[in-house]
């Protein structure tokens, strides 16, 4: 009789705590559903025909979330991965306007754009053309975009391409 009053105790006690634990799990679901609020699902009317092409998802912009690097004097702007940082350095650099070096520990900047009054000078200063140039609205002056290539790291040349292709001029 002893025993089976042991175990009929042990049963009730282990009930009675798997009771509390559903009762404090209710009481979480409950607390966040009032803090979070209630889940809206978007409208759907499933009599609509939607075209195939429509059912694919659409790419996503390969620059979303990027920086963005304005120069009002200079009216100009492009747009750069947040793993930059941009550097304003003329020191040893008399035609820059902004220098980009990567975040993670680099020691030299990868790119720069600066400004020149002709055309050629870009090519006298470094021997090479840039990776960019463009006449500037105003008519007396080139902007050039150059970077830094990894020849072990071809995807550094595309990520360049790709932010060179943002660049824009904001004032005619």
């Amino acid at each position: 009789m002893k025993k089976f009053l042991f175990f009929a105790v042990v049963i009730f006690v282990l009930l009675i705590l798997i009771g509390a634990g559903c009762v404090s799990f209710e009481v979480e679901d409950r607390e966040k559903a009032v803090n979070e609020g209630p889940t809206v699902l978007p409208e759907v009317n499933v009599n609509e025909e939607v075209a195939p092409e429509e059912v694919v998802n659409a790419p996503t912009e390969p620059t979303a979330g990027w920086e963005v690097y304005r120069d009002e004097p200079w009216a100009i702007e492009m747009k750069y991965p947040p793993k930059y940082k941009t550097v304003f350095d003329t020191y040893g650099w008399p035609h820059a306007l902004i220098h980009f070096i990567e975040k993670a520990g680099a020691q030299s900047y990868r790119a720069h754009i600066e400004t020149w009054d002709k055309e050629g000078d870009f090519q006298a200063v470094y021997g090479r053309g840039p990776a960019f140039i463009a006449r500037h609205p105003n008519g007396k002056n080139y902007i050039t975009v150059d970077y830094n290539s990894d020849p072990n790291n071809p995807a550094v040349d595309e990520e360049w391409k790709l932010i060179i292709s943002t660049f824009r001029f904001t004032a005619p």
